[in-house]
């Protein structure tokens, strides 16, 4: 069984090239259609016709029955002359099965033409010795030449089937080059080299298959940034593991030499362990069950005065305070639970980095805009921003900014990208920017759906 897609394209393409080029011939041959058939024989007849004429009365039958028997053997025509008396001039006869077009020519003195198997005709030829009448018959299969194999038709033949299978061939390369140049790069990608690319490969050229090369890098290049930030991900794992376990062998080995103060520690690692833990869990819970959440009607407002409730009173002893500037009614579909963990992160993120004495500023306002509603959620600190080449990093899960990366004030970096997931499984985004008078504003928009909203009487 043949298995190389080209060489299939190739004889398919072929066959059927050599197929449609025989049934045109044949049907044309055999109908006497346009211009094969009836123009032909109309222009053979009539100079064959003219010429046994001419030929005759220059040379008399001698001359003539030469040129019927040349014509007979180069062109396949069997044909007789009848003299202005209707007498066949060489006593041959009639060639078979043309009584019915001499009849016809007799009667209408025009050429008669009649296709078929064989082909017949007759036409007319006048002269001052009066009209002579050519009556002809003709083998089709013997247009294009002679019969000998390696000549005429049989060359002909040799000819037409190089022509065809060359542009079959270049067809068939052209369509199956860039099916070969995917496979190669498939099979380096499962080999692990993920820097392959099948485009430049194929180019130039703009069709089917060149976007397909163009699905297939980008799916290369996703590939490839995803198995990168995963080694990153572990990376920042194991760092962030690495030293809370520490700490708690030391505070162990402290802890047999007597020095119960190391209990407390201990305690703090292990809560810090659980914490950093949980949120791992959250973070790889939403990137690999996006569409697994509870969905349900749920008040944004709720949950927004609910966390800003909480994180005032958090920052009380700090003198932060937490303002909710504007809420208004925004109802969507959803996740309770992930929606509440997404405020959460975003404010007590504020929260930890606004200066002491200094407040957070909550806005939740509702847009409708035309053909769609959305909830925009605006939180805003009082700290120092970020540097402005940290803004599109922010969100990248173990991320903190360099100044930030101390525990005390910065966290794990998971709280963000947390939020962020949250967001984009609701069908939203987030943004962050610093603010013109110092701080961080972070923005978070989600789509409404107006068949959330309650009813109201």
């Amino acid at each position: 069984m043949i298995r190389s897609i080209y060489t299939k394209i190739f004889l398919w393409f072929w066959v059927a090239a050599i197929g449609a080029t025989a049934t045109v011939m044949l049907v044309s041959i055999l109908s006497g259609s346009q211009p094969i058939g009836q123009r032909w024989m109309s222009l053979a007849i009539g100079t064959y016709a003219r010429g046994a004429v001419d030929i005759y009365l220059q040379g008399g039958k001698p001359a003539l029955e030469r040129y019927m028997s040349e014509v007979e053997s180069s062109q396949g025509i069997r044909a007789a002359l009848l003299d202005p008396q209707g007498q066949d001039i060489l006593g041959k006869g009639l060639p078979p099965e043309t009584a019915d077009v001499l009849r016809a020519v007799q009667e209408s003195e025009k050429t008669q033409l009649v296709a078929g198997i064989p082909w017949r005709g007759a036409t007319r030829v006048s002269t001052p010795q009066g009209s002579f009448v050519l009556v002809a018959q003709v083998r089709p299969w013997r247009l294009f030449g002679n019969s000998t194999p390696f000549g005429g038709f049989g060359l002909k033949l040799c000819v037409a089937l190089l022509s065809t299978g060359l542009l079959c061939a270049i067809l068939a390369r052209h369509i199956a080059a860039p099916i070969r140049a995917l496979q190669i790069a498939a099979k380096r990608i499962a080999d692990g080299d993920l820097s392959v690319r099948a485009l430049p490969a194929i180019a130039p050229r703009n069709d089917e298959l060149a976007d397909l090369a163009r699905d297939f890098d980008r799916m290369a290049e996703r590939i490839q940034a995803l198995l990168q930030k995963q080694q990153e991900l572990l990376g920042d794992i194991s760092h962030e593991l690495r030293s809370p376990l520490t700490r708690l062998n030391v505070s162990l080995e402290l802890l047999r030499h007597g020095e119960m103060d190391a209990v407390e520690r201990m305690q703090t690692d292990l809560s810090r362990l659980d914490i950093l833990i949980g949120q791992i869990l959250t973070l790889t819970r939403l990137q690999v069950h996006e569409g697994q959440k509870i969905v349900t009607t749920v008040n944004l407002r709720s949950i927004v005065e609910g966390v800003a409730e909480d994180a005032s009173f958090e920052g009380k002893k700090e003198g932060k305070s937490v303002v909710v500037a504007q809420a208004d009614d925004c109802w969507l579909t959803g996740d309770p639970a992930l929606l509440r963990s997404c405020v959460e992160n975003l404010v007590r993120n504020a929260v930890r980095y606004t200066r002491p004495q200094t407040g957070v500023i909550i806005a939740l306002t509702r847009v409708d805009r035309v053909g769609a509603v959305s909830a925009r959620l605006l939180v805003a600190d009082h700290g120092n921003g970020v540097p402005p080449e940290s803004l599109s990093r922010l969100f990248e899960p173990f991320y903190r900014v360099s100044e930030s990366r101390d525990l005390g004030t910065g966290g794990y970096g998971l709280g963000l990208a947390i939020a962020q997931r949250v967001a984009l499984l609701h069908g939203g985004k987030i943004t962050a920017q610093n603010r013109d008078g110092g701080g961080l504003e972070m923005e978070i928009q989600l789509p409404l759906k107006e068949s959330a909203f309650p009813t109201r009487t």
